[in-house]
């Protein structure tokens, strides 16, 4: 079950570039029972891996302003670096209300908002 897993999170990753990570955290926290800061730290690595590679087939019929993306990838690893620092000090239950909410209102707004 766990390589159909990451075969689904790679492609949806690839596919659409953001949500993948909740899929792997809520599989591996609630169907697998997993540490939930261990789960959400390897689903960062997973999905920093597998956007890697998706770059290449999206940098086939996109083209990328190579200085902003580097800034954007710098910005990105220091606010992580931050945020892996804070989420040690909240209980698991804190970060699995946080995660549900901040799903929830992202899905409320593509509905009504709609598209991409």
């Amino acid at each position: 079950m766990i390589y159909f897993i990451g075969l689904l999170v790679g492609f949806l990753n690839g596919l659409f570039a953001s949500g993948a990570g909740q899929i792997l955290v809520f599989y591996l926290i609630f169907i697998k029972k997993f540490d939930t800061h261990l789960m959400r730290g390897v689903s960062v690595a997973v999905l920093s891996l597998a956007s890697a590679i998706s770059i290449f087939g999206y940098s086939s019929f996109i083209e990328f302003d190579i200085i902003k993306v580097l800034v954007i990838i710098i910005i990105a690893a220091i606010t992580g670096y931050i945020g892996s620092k804070l989420m040690k000090k909240i209980p698991a239950n804190i970060l699995n209300l946080i995660s549900g909410v901040l799903i929830l209102g992202l899905t409320v707004y593509k509905i009504v908002v709609g598209g991409s």
